[in-house]
């Protein structure tokens, strides 16, 4: 065909240029959104709500919340069950959601696959339909504190989103835990492998990976007391999701027990979290010291009955 690789060349130019004006018009927006002072209300939330704000380095707090800001700004933001969305609610929500990637190389596009938001005001019941045999549907609810859809929303429960923020050191945390499910989904389906920012880095994380879950559901079938929840047994998309939670959430005791599971973690997201807790401690009172490194290294309670897998 004559002429074919010249319209060809056009064509991808002109990509490029479309591309290239929506980065510049998505630059300037997000140029305004941070340039305006940041309100001293969503201060007191983040103090109040996000235990893990009082960790970060002043240069981290202002990075966060320049994402928190943008993160919010680009996101539809729909209440459930009654719920009246607030800015305490968007901002605490955000915060969490920006916290995961405050150390990945695109971590203002992190989320590109997620646009909308979902708040109920608490736990929530949900319809369920699963073949049995002989045509026979069973229809049975079940109670969710959260959910990611590939491609959807990230609906929340507002009382354990908030609840769960507020405290560290359980290892649990319902918004981690489903923006964790949001950054896996980013490159397709759920299935424990997020985004890496090498190619070389895939070999180890499978190989990590691959071993820390066998080796939780060995621990989890005897009934042995682990690190990880058990809930991250389930299947390697919760296992990472699970292994997130606790790598912010109970980071010292992670590194103890799993350091291997830790590096990779540390080296996807950028962050040191157990680095921080050991300096948190360092910067409190020697009387309060004692008390604070028993609950940073204290032994996880034993599993989670999770409300979206009961009947």
């Amino acid at each position: 065909m004559v002429g074919s690789d010249e319209e060809r060349a056009q064509v991808e130019g002109a990509g490029r240029y479309n591309r290239g004006v929506f980065d510049f018009l998505k630059r300037q927006r997000r140029e305004r959104i941070t340039a305006e002072p940041f309100p001293e209300a969503w201060e007191e939330y983040l103090r109040a709500n996000v235990a893990h704000y009082a960790l970060l380095t002043p240069d981290e707090q202002a990075r966060l919340r320049d994402d928190l800001r943008v993160f919010r700004a680009e996101r539809e933001w729909e209440g459930a069950g009654g719920l009246s969305l607030t800015d305490e609610v968007t901002v605490t929500i955000s915060a969490l959601a920006c916290l995961l990637t405050l150390g990945l190389p695109n971590r203002t596009d992190a989320y590109r696959g997620v646009s909308t938001i979902l708040v109920y005001p608490a736990g929530y019941r949900v319809a369920g339909r699963e073949p049995m045999p002989g045509g026979i549907v069973d229809v049975r609810e079940s109670w969710r504190l959260g959910e990611a859809w590939q491609h959807g929303p990230v609906i929340l429960s507002w009382a354990d989103a908030r609840d769960g923020a507020r405290q560290t050191g359980d290892g649990h945390s319902v918004a981690l835990h489903e923006f964790a499910h949001a950054l896996d989904m980013a490159d397709g389906d759920a299935e424990g492998v997020p985004r890496l920012h090498r190619a070389e880095l895939y070999d180890a994380w499978q190989q990590v990976m691959d071993a820390e879950f066998n080796a939780l559901r060995e621990e989890t079938y005897a009934g042995r007391e682990a690190v990880l929840d058990s809930y991250g047994a389930t299947n390697p998309a919760e296992f990472f999701a699970v292994a997130t939670e606790t790598f912010f959430e109970k980071p010292v005791a992670l590194h103890h027990r799993h350091r291997l599971l830790y590096s990779v973690l540390r080296d996807y997201y950028g962050q040191d979290p157990a680095a921080r807790a050991l300096r948190h401690l360092r910067s409190l009172p020697r009387a309060a010291r004692k008390p604070a490194a028993e609950e940073i290294a204290a032994e996880p309670r034993k599993g989670r009955a999770w409300p979206w897998s009961e009947p």
